[in-house]
């Protein structure tokens, strides 16, 4: 069982540093859509971001946004149980449970817009391609989806936080080597 603690110790810091990194380029790009349309006029629809004027199938961003946030999804996933074994030091219970349910929880939900998102594009072979939240919320996707990555971001970076400021084992070393 020590070869496996001694793996996890060092690819779980650098999967994590990883994940953070991304999702965080990735909420850059909901900050960009937000100035493009509230700052520079663009059209709602026609807010792509960066990445999105480059990775466009159907005439919509939105088979990027499925392969990103599945992507996030699927690494949070691997994250959520090596990060037990840094519960409750350095990560306390509650930002572990922050990171479950805030991180985790929200993300799927996400996956699960986007995947209603993609029914529609494929169903209109491109855009009108409303989510559920939009709909019945009554808010622009780009807002709404600014606020979920946001949200489940700062859930990542929570316990993240902890557990590259506090002591573990091996762990300060392995994510610096």
């Amino acid at each position: 069982m020590k070869p496996l603690a001694d793996t996890l110790d060092r690819v779980f810091p650098r999967l994590f540093i990883a994940v953070v990194v991304i999702q965080g380029v990735h909420v850059v790009e909901h900050v960009i859509q937000l100035a493009q349309v509230y700052i520079f006029g663009v059209a709602d629809d026609d807010a792509l971001g960066l990445l999105g004027y480059v990775f466009q199938f159907q005439d919509t961003e939105e088979w990027l946004h499925l392969a990103f946030n599945s992507s996030y999804l699927l690494a949070l996933y691997a994250l959520v149980l090596p990060m037990r074994r840094f519960t409750p030091q350095p990560i306390p219970f509650w930002a572990f449970g922050v990171f479950a349910i805030g991180a985790v929880g929200l993300e799927s939900w996400h996956v699960v817009e986007h995947s209603v998102i993609i029914s529609n594009v494929i169903k209109n072979n491109g855009c009108p391609c409303p989510g559920i939240g939009d709909r019945a919320l009554g808010v622009t996707d780009t807002i709404l989806h600014f606020v979920y990555n946001s949200a489940a971001y700062a859930a990542t970076v929570t316990p993240f936080w902890f557990l590259m400021r506090g002591p573990a084992p091996g762990l300060r070393t392995a994510a610096t080597a």
